[in-house]
């Protein structure tokens, strides 16, 4: 079962861009771009510390095998996050 849950990526500003509120606004065109596309929700590898103040919430059960699972989060657009692994398309193995 394909779950409609995105993982767009990455998402990052310069580091003269940093602090300034960039990475969070591409955050929330990326969420109203998801939104927009019938996602139900997004999935990313990220900074545990950062991607929670944009409503990521830590998912280390559903990180897939080759993702650090520490740093793995989930963000839910609609309805219940499925159970179970998650993992990327195979074109980001290559």
């Amino acid at each position: 079962m394909i779950a409609k849950r995105k993982g767009p990526g990455p998402i990052s500003a310069e580091p003269a861009l940093q602090r300034q509120g960039v990475g969070g606004a591409l955050i929330a065109e990326a969420r109203c771009w998801l939104w927009d596309q019938g996602a139900r929700g997004c999935i990313r590898t990220g900074d545990p510390g950062y991607s929670p103040l944009h409503g990521f919430l830590p998912a280390p059960q559903h990180a897939p095998e080759a993702e650090p699972a520490e740093s793995f989060m989930v963000l839910s657009l609609a309805g219940e996050i499925p159970p179970g692994r998650f993992r990327f398309h195979p074109a980001f193995g290559a």
